[in-house]
């Protein structure tokens, strides 16, 4: 299946497609080694299909994690410019499971705090946000101390699945 083809086929297939669908589209990217950057105007389309999309590309990240990360600079590039959906908060997801590609760690630094202890933001990408971070706490041990703060204030502030994340991340920066 050629680039053309498979952008036709997520353009009309992904608005009704099924988690198991996009697994098989996932698959079919990285063993025919699509670039994401060649289906990536997907997300420019109507709001389900975009949406989609963006699970889709995380379906990409949990089968191949360096697939992801090599395409995550251009992809947070083009974040702004995506107005149907809110896809800069996918990132919490993307960064998650494959880590914060060099280029883009300040900024992700800052995404990311902000969406921890942001109430207006939901608890998954509050979750999400909060596993990306600690992961860029083992590079930069520096900021142990800024996310011990940020969850310690965060605690009562959120579900109690969040205070259990919170907590074991703690025990973790205590050791």
């Amino acid at each position: 299946m050629n680039n053309l083809e498979l952008y036709n086929e997520l353009k009309l297939s992904l608005p009704t497609s099924s988690a198991e669908e996009r697994k098989v589209w996932a698959s079919i990217i990285i063993e025919e080694e699509i670039e994401i950057k060649d289906l990536s105007n997907l997300l420019f389309c109507e709001k389900k299909i975009a949406s989609r999309f963006s699970w889709l590309l995380s379906g990409i990240g949990a089968l191949d994690s360096n697939k992801l990360l090599n395409e995550l600079p251009f992809l947070f590039s083009i974040s702004d410019q995506i107005t149907n959906i809110n896809f800069k908060h996918s990132f919490a997801t993307y960064w998650s499971l494959c880590g914060v590609p060099s280029q883009n760690e300040a900024e992700a630094i800052d995404l990311l705090l902000g969406w921890i202890q942001s109430s207006k933001i939901n608890v998954t990408t509050k979750s999400r946000s909060l596993f990306a971070f600690y992961n860029l706490t083992k590079k930069y041990p520096d900021l142990h101390n800024e996310l011990k703060h940020c969850l310690e204030d965060q605690l009562d502030k959120n579900t109690t699945d969040f205070k259990k994340r919170a907590l074991k991340i703690l025990d973790k920066l205590d050791h």
